[in-house]
């Protein structure tokens, strides 16, 4: 992290950097209802960044008050990791993604995420009530990682990713709102397994977002790029879109689906929910406490 109005030095700026702003402050930067105090904020921030950092550009004073300030910290960027499919395809490494592309759709196709449709784009889909056109599916893009595993290798990892932004509210969802865990709920339980030394252990769900079914029948995604195995041997023709079936990662309503989800699996397992926190969860001996795709679960410890 950089000091008040230094410059980021040659070194570093031969990388490429992305300024990430910090979740807690995300409203400090863009909640539109203090516009005109952000507005002067930033001016007053640029404006002691300019004399202390001299030659700065305005980006960069912006980017080092920021910083200065604790809302944001730059984020080096991995450049081994494409951003684009274009930029896979030119990739030293482009037999590694697509390998990952091809692990990916699989694992999509056997969890029934969605059906192909043939010659969708551009057509009328007819079904018993209604008609429905499908002019413009919703896009999707491809998203490269590389991971570690735990004897050092290399691991990589494509995720297919909807583009949220394109979904039009009461056609392709309705509600998005979830209720988030407190974190005073969150120390209180941890303050009490403390104290009385009950058992915690923690869970992760795996691909936790794509286990829900889908709340409505007429969500339609382009085919995505890079699926040359299945172009190639006519598996898919030209102008096929997918009907999804289940949630995809990048839809607005995917935390509410997996929420109500969860939520009604662990009511009908026993579990009751507090009237204080809804993601506080209860059970005779046993706490649990639900963050996301995280399970925090507290059992009191067997008297001998």
């Amino acid at each position: 992290m950089n000091s008040p109005g230094q410059r980021i030095d040659n070194a570093n700026k031969k990388k490429k950097l992305r300024l990430i702003i910090l979740a807690d402050e995300q409203d400090y930067v863009t909640t539109r209802t203090r516009s005109k105090v952000r507005l002067e904020t930033n001016k007053a921030i640029m404006s002691k960044a300019h004399k202390e950092g001299g030659d700065l550009t305005s980006s960069e004073r912006l980017a080092s008050a920021f910083i200065t300030l604790g809302i944001a910290e730059m984020e080096t960027i991995d450049e081994s990791e494409p951003l684009t499919y274009k930029a896979a395809l030119q990739s030293p490494q482009a037999r590694q993604w697509k390998e990952a592309r091809r692990h990916e759709w699989q694992a999509l196709v056997e969890n029934h995420t969605f059906d192909i449709v043939p010659g969708t784009i551009g057509n009328t889909i007819h079904k018993p009530m209604a008609d429905i056109a499908v002019e413009e599916p919703i896009g999707c893009k491809w998203i490269y990682k590389k991971k570690v595993n735990p004897d050092g290798s290399t691991r990589y990892k494509a995720r297919l990713v909807i583009k949220g932004y394109e979904q039009k509210e009461g056609i392709d969802y309705d509600e998005t709102y979830v209720p988030v865990l407190k974190m005073a709920t969150f120390r209180l339980v941890l303050a009490l397994a403390t104290q009385y030394g009950w058992n915690v252990d923690h869970m992760d769900v795996v691909t936790a977002f794509l286990n829900p079914k889908i709340d409505r029948d007429n969500i339609y995604r382009e085919m995505p790029l890079g699926i040359d195995w299945l172009t190639s041997t006519g598996s898919v023709s030209t102008g096929s879109a997918l009907v999804l079936r289940k949630d995809l990662y990048g839809l607005k309503q995917v935390p509410r689906l997996w929420y109500k989800d969860i939520d009604g699996y662990l009511q009908s397992i026993g579990f009751r929910q507090s009237a204080k926190d809804p993601n506080l969860y209860l059970q005779p001996g046993v706490l649990l406490v639900l963050y996301v795709d995280n399970l925090l679960m507290c059992t009191m410890a067997q008297k001998d």
